[in-house]
């Protein structure tokens, strides 16, 4: 496995880099950018197209290449989910790819094509078998484009986690990762690899709790054929072996059995596999990171997950906070789900109204992150115009909604009394500072009349920045 740090000193603008990564890859490389032209295309590739890289840089793609496989790469621009281990031919000659959106931050920038041909000497079945095999395995890895950077929240729990991450990364100690279902584990994964000296390794998602216990091992370490009845012609190769040199993540890992935790206690102590039906064992160098929705410390105590397992993978825990714990990143979120949606519905939607931002901050969100996505997602199945109202809301959150209009009429806000400060004996300067703070927030928003957009420019601070004031002081 090659790391940066191998490489000699010098100077190496990313320009020469990448120029001689697309002049002398064996793998034909195509790039295109956000207005569907072509940027990149090395010569390999070019000439499988009948054609070269100065008749097509700089031109559209659907002008210049009629192959449907390639023109793929317009679709990845607008939806922004990779395909990965698509086997496709040109002219005859097999090749395997992968299709990649490229990101700098949220936004997509462009798309790459990765194009493998497969070996004609070689026989044409074992050739197939063998890159199907990897072809499959590529689709099941969860598609990696989460870097740090990417993980939406600026609370202070987050950022923590964040620097944090950052500074693990690079080593390979095993990681847990522990937070409610939807909190975004697995986007935390992927951000642990990114970061990684193993990030041009694979990452290799195992779902736990997806695959019956009977199935999971032969997942894990793989088989040889023959090794039992129903398995496939040549065996399997172990998610444990296609991780080699990069990241396994096992989610859902609570729900793994008492025996299959021995052996992967085994694993990961000797970092050994050893396929069903197998005499061998092979070494593959993995870093393990793992995820769960579930007290393991409460497992170990009633004797349902092994001690010894779990300060194996517990070295450093990541404990993601519920959404209802950090509300202030709501509408962070609310604005990265607006232009993920925008781009894939082909809509304008702007914002979310005032009465709509009320009910995000009072819903207790159980789904966490993952709700919160879905209710914007079906807001665009149902709107109009281009602002999410309460009507484009599940019934749920209109009935949290109209049951609070059903009380005084008042939000908290507009019950407190006029400004003014008092100071106790006994109280510390925060406390006073604090309490003023509060007062004076609240007088903004009776003069703008609730309208947080305007209470938020009195005050001279940013509408983000309100929210989180409104949710320190309990007055969301």
């Amino acid at each position: 496995m090659f790391y940066p740090e191998d490489m000699p000193e010098g100077n190496y603008s990313p320009e020469k880099i990448l120029k001689t990564i697309f002049e002398n890859s064996n793998e034909g490389l195509l790039v295109i950018g956000e207005n569907g032209k072509v940027l990149q295309i090395n010569d390999s590739l070019a000439l499988t197209l009948k054609s070269s890289p100065d008749k097509m840089i700089g031109k559209p793609l659907t002008d210049v290449c009629k192959h449907s496989g390639l023109r793929k790469l317009i679709k990845i621009i607008k939806n922004g989910v990779p395909e990965l281990g698509k086997i496709d031919s040109i002219d005859g000659r097999s090749f395997l790819a992968d299709y990649l959106p490229i990101r700098n931050n949220q936004h997509i920038q462009g798309a790459l094509a990765k194009i493998k041909f497969l070996n004609p000497e070689r026989n044409e079945n074992q050739d197939l078998d063998e890159h199907t095999t990897k072809a499959k395995a590529t689709k099941k890895q969860a598609a990696v484009f989460y870097s740090v950077d990417q993980i939406i929240g600026s609370s202070p729990q987050l950022m923590d986690l964040k620097e944090t991450l950052l500074k693990v990364a690079p080593r390979n100690s095993n990681i847990l990762i522990t937070g409610e279902s939807g909190t975004g584990k697995e986007l935390f994964a992927q951000a642990v690899h990114t970061a990684s000296l193993r990030r041009s390794g694979p990452f290799i998602k195992i779902n736990c709790a997806a695959i019956p216990d009977t199935l999971l091992e032969s997942e894990f370490f793989g088989y040889e054929e023959g090794a039992f009845t129903g398995g496939k012609k040549g065996g399997q190769v172990g998610k444990l072996e296609l991780a080699n040199s990069g990241t396994v993540f096992l989610d859902e890992i609570g729900d793994l059995s008492f025996a299959l935790q021995a052996k992967l206690l085994r694993f990961i102590q000797e970092k050994e596999i050893q396929k069903l039906g197998a005499g061998d064992a092979k070494i593959s160098d993995v870093r393990v990171v793992v995820a769960t929705n579930v007290n393991l410390e409460q497992m170990v105590k009633y004797k349902k997950f092994r001690e010894d397992l779990y300060y194996r993978l517990n070295v450093v825990n990541f404990s993601i906070p519920p959404l209802r714990e950090r509300k202030e990143e709501i509408f962070e979120l609310v604005e990265c789900f607006l232009e993920k949606f925008n781009r894939l519905f082909g809509f304008q939607v702007t914002a979310i109204s005032e009465e709509v931002e009320a009910v995000f901050l009072k819903y207790s969100w159980p789904g966490n992150v993952r709700e919160l996505e879905n209710v914007i997602e079906r807001a665009f199945n149902v709107i109009e115009g281009n602002v999410i109202e309460k009507q484009h809301l599940p019934s749920h959150l209109i009935t949290l909604l109209e049951s609070d209009n059903q009380g005084t009429g008042k939000s908290v806000f507009q019950q407190e009394n006029d400004l003014g400060i008092t100071f106790s004996e006994g109280q510390t300067l925060e406390e006073i500072m604090n309490r003023t703070e509060k007062l004076i927030i609240i007088q903004a928003l009776k003069n703008s009349k609730g309208n947080k957009a305007k209470a938020s420019q009195m005050l001279g601070i940013s509408r983000p920045g309100l929210y989180k004031k409104l949710v320190k002081y309990n007055l969301a």
